[in-house]
């Protein structure tokens, strides 16, 4: 039996166009990914300007601006403990052009500390990197004569709750809980309403000792308004140079920071995700942006988003367990 060869009249032009089709599609594709970002984007931050968050927003967005040669964008969208911030990102298009500031309330603690979360920010949010970390400094008012962790923790063990502490968020308070936890002292937390307002309760001696963040208690510790006691962080900060760190002052468990970091809607492309972190890393990893942070006594994490995750799910963890063992009541 003999086959004819010969196609059937008219199938190598469809199949022509159709190859050509997926060619050009694939081509696009790839544009697509190479040319991302075309436009601007936004970064949005769930606080009020002037945060060390906002802070490090704003210098990310220069910085990111000048590498890829688009605007960034940003926009605070303050409110609700940071849900209205984080709500208006999941309700962003999953494209890539934007990004949450978050930080370790948003991204761990609020996870201890709501009953429900209306939000998941290890599926929620895609993991891009650490912009910024800030250590934690136990402070006590100007001539107080708890003028060491020694003392302090000798007073608190001897008078049970005798102590109290301004806590200027949620995160603050864990962290006095964690300090009780390690020190073996018990002392009661007064919440204020910000980091600000914390401070002025410890200047004006309304409480004997306050948690904050070294960047925000700085201007009252050299202003000498504020001593501060140690660096809950496992070296000296440069600016403060005659702070111990807890280690030294007897407290090597007791080690806390806030952070800020850089996550997406969950469902952006790959390759913009991977493209975004290699960006963040390139900026976090230069000399000048070490020194912009560490000129205001912060740090720079090195890692991306795999070290982000991790970071998220040991402190998800830790504050978890706190709340529980402190009995923290949930929102």
């Amino acid at each position: 039996m003999f086959f004819s060869h010969r196609p059937r009249a008219g199938l190598p032009s469809r199949m022509l166009a159709l190859a050509f089709a997926i060619a050009v599609s694939a081509a696009s594709g790839t544009a697509a990914a190479d040319d991302f970002p075309s436009h601007a984007i936004k970064f949005v931050v769930p606080f009020v300007p002037g945060s060390i968050t906002d802070i490090a927003a704003r210098y990310y967005a220069m910085r990111l601006g000048e590498e890829t040669g688009q605007s960034v964008v940003v926009e605070n969208r303050a409110g609700g403990n940071g849900l209205i911030g984080v709500g208006a990102v999941l309700n962003a298009r999953p494209d890539g052009y934007t990004i949450l500031i978050g930080t370790t309330s948003i991204l761990a603690t609020n996870v201890a500390l709501y009953r429900a979360l209306p939000y998941d920010p290890l599926k929620d949010l895609a993991a891009l990197g650490m912009m910024a970390s800030v250590p934690s400094v136990i402070a006590v008012p100007a001539g107080s004569e708890r003028s060491s962790i020694e003392t302090l923790v000798r007073v608190g063990r001897a008078k049970p709750d005798s102590l109290n502490y301004s806590a200027g968020a949620t995160s603050y308070q864990l962290m006095g809980e964690l300090l009780q936890e390690k020190a073996s002292f018990t002392a009661r937390a007064i919440p204020y309403k910000g980091v600000g307002a914390a401070l002025n309760a410890l200047i004006g001696k309304e409480v004997d000792f306050s948690i904050v963040d070294a960047t925000s208690a700085l201007g009252s510790v050299q202003g000498g308004t504020a001593q501060a006691l140690a660096v809950a962080s496992k070296e000296r900060l440069a600016l403060l140079p005659n702070v111990p760190t807890t280690a030294e002052a007897g407290l090597p468990d007791f080690v806390a920071s806030t952070w800020v970091a850089a996550v997406a809607p969950a469902g952006v492309p790959a390759a913009r995700l991977a493209k975004l972190e290699q960006l963040f890393a390139k900026i976090a990893d230069d000399p000048a942006t070490r020194k912009f942070f560490t000129d205001r006594g912060a740090e720079v994490p090195t890692g991306g988003a795999a070290t982000l995750r991790a970071r998220q799910k040991e402190e998800i963890e830790l504050w978890s367990r706190i709340v529980k063992s402190a009995k923290i009541e949930q929102l």
